[in-house]
């Protein structure tokens, strides 16, 4: 019987390979100041051109918010990516 990679394997090994980076990312969170990151939110939420719908504003409002409370909240982010990574790593790579 011929066997295949299964839908399950792909999964497996996409996860694999994104643990080093959300590895990564826990530990950049561990490390930047909230400041850095309302600044940088600043710098990419500058308007460049174009109409805005009146729809949108509405629903950036919405994620702005919840992104400040994601910012206060970085250190325990932070701790949560690294132990997810390194938890995926370790179930993963049996």
């Amino acid at each position: 019987m011929e066997e295949g990679i299964t839908f399950f394997e792909v999964i497996r090994a996409v996860l694999l390979w994104l643990s080093p980076l959300i590895l990564l990312e826990g530990v950049l969170l561990l490390l930047v100041k909230k400041d850095k990151l309302t600044k940088i939110e600043e710098e990419l939420g500058k308007e460049v051109g174009g109409i805005r719908k009146r729809i949108v504003p509405s629903i950036e409002t919405n994620i702005f918010s919840f992104q400040n409370w994601m910012v206060k909240k970085t250190p325990v982010l932070g701790i949560f990516f690294i132990v997810y990574s390194i938890v995926l790593f370790i179930f993963l790579s049996k």
